[in-house]
């Protein structure tokens, strides 16, 4: 890693420790686990999680060198992050850095990742920002879209960009708002195309130069060495004026092809690194717009809260002015009426003292002359009986003077309320007032906003159409290329290289990325143990040694094209495998047709994977085989294309669609060999469950439009590759081997024993399958030989057995009555005719297999296509008999020696139609 990017992830790395709180921490997809354990140097405690085995060691190695305290905080282990081991809400805060680019469903890590925080965790994730080439990169992300994916979990607290990344900080939502789901809009894929397209073309252009530099080298340095051959000879001279000129001109063509290539890429470079920094501008410019406008309609949210407020407060203050309005109105009436009430009592009075007056001087008058005449007897009875009656009329007035102070009193309480009431309203119509003010002034500030609205529109609207001018320049700059291509020098440089064969790739460009369908080496044998035990310690490793030279390889390539050229066999195949070298306890279809190749005298050149250069050189007593590393077939590869073989026909198998067949095939059908794509696998399913890394769509895609032939081993992958290509393609399956072993006594078969063999891996294994038909029938054992198995809590009937070599398999399964094949159902599977099956049949086994379509129509084999239906034909089946001279005849007709068959015809069409050296290059191109 450059220093340049060294200071750059160190810096990515420092945002993520910055913004990463206490507690306690996951950090999914730890690599060598480095952030883990800057983490819990802190005092943190960290568990970091990672898909690759070879991550965790490593990480777990730097773990042991550690303080103990530190090493203690720290745990690394192994999971899918699509599938955590983790109970929920068990972390406090999580980091997913630079992750979600590479799995094949970010969606459903996320969930995960929400499942296993706590709530209100908090969130930390990195994803790089726009096309960034590699090999392993699922998805381009840009903010829009990384918002889309984020917000249905999470809440986004912080978003920024970071040395050309995304880095957010979010928080774990209580309640989703929905599932989420990566999706570009139309404008971020129309960019995302034309950026991909740009990376191809300047790549294109670095090629298509370097080839020519190295050309001329190349002519070069054959001039020097044939002047050092003829020396000063006279008969010489002649030739050697003739190559000085020739090496004079093709100087001159190479100086004027690479100064025009340089000026016209250097050009196209500083092109595209202005639109670049026009893009970056943009995007900060439209970050900033966003920002402002976020913060605009804060401020409008804001103030449409406060007028809702002020709102609901004149809504309440006017009715309480109208409850005051009210008891005000109340309290006047009731004072009315009490007015009223005080002057019709008074009036009562004023009528009853004239109507007594007027009784009294009606009586006075009546009585005046008996008065007169009974004066003397009467004057001291009506002086007592006036006493009386003024006593009377005195208190009556007083009671009536009386209750009027009390009127007057409460008319004057009632006016004090009034007047009270009065200032209270006065009050509140000053409250009043002023609310309404403010109201006014936040109008103000919302008219103000809105008028600015049409402005910040224009702005959108500007940085749209300097966005569009800035596509435009794309489009001026993909033209420019086209004129490139189309140009005079151009054209000279690809009459230069139709003239001399373009050289391979340096070694120092190939970057090798794949992984073996299997896995390192095959373990020694084991003994058959029947019992679940724990697995034995593995063997200490032997240092390893120096790393071959690639001379020490050219050497047995020499030596092994001169024993091929005089081998007896009509056919030399070059066999491109991404498995192990060959071995006895390998079986896959690669190894399977050279050995029936091996065995017709064909020489066979087989390229295996190896994970270190230090690997010795695999040996076979064969030496018509020669084994090459993939790290080494590259530079290899030249010399067996060109080699001559003596006038036998030369077939080259792609087993696996790698970006050096893509180089590879049309220079070889060019010198006469014969390319064939054989689909063994779906490797964009294998690609998703992360056993493909190094697969690319477009390689495959390539590799089947342009081999001469493509075969597939199942009905539906043919079908998929048809799809693919627009092209016919034949299916092939796999085969029997007829020297597969079997047992050397006749097959007792235990009715309670049920076998399997193969790969015990995860990513496809059904395991839940198997524990789950373990438990259905306790009396039933499972013996299950193979490797790569996870680490799980089995049933006590479920039986490992390890690695075992296919003599100690053929014996072992006398004893079996039925075979599994217990994948998990899916695309891969659909895709898959497992060798297997052919093996298990050669035993002598009835096989009960999960749903393979291309399995359905063989003998012996029941296909199923639920879980259920698989686990109840288990019973069924180990009563079952297979018929053998049905069996027997259908796997005469199923071995790799008829497989091969069928490739030397494809072989014998395509040579028929006379496709040949440079013809057919000019025709493919």
């Amino acid at each position: 890693m450059d220093p340049e990017t060294q200071a750059l992830t160190r810096n990515r790395l420092h945002w993520l420790l910055d913004h990463l709180p206490s507690g306690r921490i996951l950090d999914l997809g730890c690599s060598q686990g480095t952030l883990s354990i800057l983490a819990a140097r802190r005092g943190e405690r960290v568990t970091g999680v990672d898909v690759e085995e070879e991550a965790i060691a490593f990480a777990a190695g730097l773990a042991a060198e550690l303080p103990a305290d530190v090493a203690a905080r720290l745990a690394f282990v192994r999971g899918d992050g699509g599938r955590l081991a983790f109970a929920d809400g068990c972390f406090d805060a999580a980091v997913a850095g630079e992750l979600l680019e590479h799995v094949a469903d970010p969606g459903a890590v996320l969930t995960e990742l929400h499942r296993v925080l706590a709530p209100g965790g908090t969130l930390l994730v990195s994803v790089p920002h726009g096309l960034m080439p590699h090999h392993d990169h699922r998805r381009t992300f840009y903010r829009a879209g990384f918002r889309r994916l984020i917000e249905p979990l999470f809440e986004i607290r912080e978003l920024t960009a970071l040395d050309r990344h995304i880095a957010a900080v979010v928080v774990r939502r209580e309640t989703p708002l929905g599932a989420p789901a990566f999706l570009l809009s139309q404008e971020e894929a129309d960019f995302l195309e034309r950026e991909e397209r740009l990376e191809q073309q300047l790549q294109g252009l670095r090629e298509k130069l370097t080839r020519a530099n190295r050309l001329y080298r190349d002519v070069t340095e054959s001039n020097a060495e044939l002047k050092a051959q003829l020396g000063e000879s006279r008969a010489g001279q002649h030739v050697l004026d003739q190559l000085s000129a020739l090496q004079d001109t093709v100087g001159r063509l190479s100086t004027s092809i690479a100064d025009g290539a340089v000026t016209e890429r250097n050009d196209l470079q500083e092109r595209f690194g202005a639109l670049s920094e026009d893009r970056d501008r943009l995007r900060a410019d439209l970050r900033a717009a966003e920002v402002e406008i976020g913060l605009l309609r804060d401020s409008a949210g804001a103030a449409e809260a406060e007028r809702s407020r002020l709102l609901e407060s004149v809504h309440g203050l006017t009715a309480g002015l109208e409850t005051i309005r009210e008891t005000a109105d109340a309290v006047t009436a009731q004072r009315d009426e009490l007015r009223a009430l005080l002057r019709a009592q008074t009036e009562e009075l004023r009528t009853a003292e004239a109507a007594h007056a007027e009784e009294l001087r009606t009586a006075a008058a009546a009585h005046a002359e008996e008065l007169s005449t009974a004066a003397a007897a009467h004057d001291e009875e009506l002086r007592a009986g006036a006493a009386a009656h003024g006593e009377a009329l005195s208190r009556t007035e007083a009671a009536h003077a009386e209750a009027l102070r009390g009127l007057r009193d409460r008319i004057a309480e009632l006016g004090d309320e009034l007047r009270n009431q009065q200032a209270a309203l006065d009050r509140l119509r000053t409250v009043y007032n002023g609310e309404r003010h403010r109201h006014a002034l936040t109008q103000q500030r919302l008219d103000k906003l809105v008028a600015l609205e049409p402005k910040l529109r224009q702005e959108n609207d500007r940085l749209r159409a300097k966005l569009e001018t800035v596509t435009g320049r794309l489009a001026d700059y993909r033209d420019q290329v086209t004129r490139i291509r189309s140009s005079r020098a151009w054209r000279m440089l690809s009459v230069y290289r139709q003239l001399r064969r373009p050289g391979r790739p340096e070694p120092a460009q190939q970057r090798l990325e794949i992984r073996p369908a299997t896995s390192s080496p095959g373990a020694p044998a084991r003994t058959v143990v029947l019992r679940p035990s724990t697995p034995p310690a593995p063997a200490p490793q032997p240092v390893p040694a120096a790393p071959v030279p690639l001379e020490e390889f050219r050497i047995g390539l020499h030596e092994w094209i001169e024993r091929a050229k005089a081998a007896e066999g009509d056919e030399v195949v070059l066999m491109f495998s991404g498995t192990t070298f060959v071995q006895e306890a390998r079986g896959n279809r690669p190894i399977r047709l050279t050995r029936v190749y091996l065995g017709r005298d064909c020489p066979v050149f087989f390229n295996y994977y190896r994970w270190r250069d230090t690997d010795p050189r695999p040996s076979h007593p064969d030496p018509l085989l020669f084994q090459s590393p993939i790290d080494m077939t590259p530079r290899l590869l030249d010399e067996v294309l060109s080699a001559d073989f003596g006038g036998k026909r030369k077939l080259l198998f792609a087993s696996f669609p790698h970006e050096t067949m893509v180089r590879t095939l049309t220079h070889a059908a060019s010198l006469g060999w014969v390319t064939i794509y054989d689909a063994r696998d779906d490797w964009e399913e294998f690609a998703k469950i992360g056993m493909a890394k190094w697969y690319h769509p477009g390689y495959e895609r390539y590799v089947v439009a342009h081999a001469d032939a493509v075969t597939a081993v199942s009905a539906p992958l043919a079908r998929k590759m048809e799809l693919l290509g627009g092209r016919k393609v034949s299916v092939n399956a796999n085969a029997l081997d007829p020297a597969f072993p079997a047992p050397t006594t006749p097959r007792a078969p235990d009715a309670t024993r049920i076998g399997y063999f193969g790969h015990l891996t995860d990513k496809w294994f059904d395991w839940d399958l198997v524990i789950r038909a373990a438990k259905t029938y306790p009396h039933y054992i499972f013996e299950l030989a193979g490797h790569q198995n996870p680490d799980l809590r089995l049933p006590e009937n479920v039986h490992l057995l390890g690695l075992l070599g296919h003599r100690e398999l053929a014996e072992l399964s006398a004893g079996w009555a039925l075979a599994l094949i217990p994948f998990k159902n899916g695309a891969l599977a659909d895709a898959v005719d497992p060798i297997k099956v052919y093996e298990y049949l050669h035993l002598g086994l009835p096989v009960l297999t999960t749903y393979f379509p291309q399995c359905a129509d063989y003998p012996g084999v029941r296909v199923t296509e639920s879980a259920a239906e698989f686990v109840a034909a288990i019973p069924e089946l180990m009563d079952s008999a297979l018929d053998v001279d049905e069996v027997r005849s259908w796997l005469a007709r199923n071995t790799w020696e008829c497989r091969v068959d069928a490739y030397s015809e494809m072989a014998e069409q395509v040579v028929r139609k006379g496709r040949e050296g440079l013809l057919t290059l000019l025709e493919c191109r």
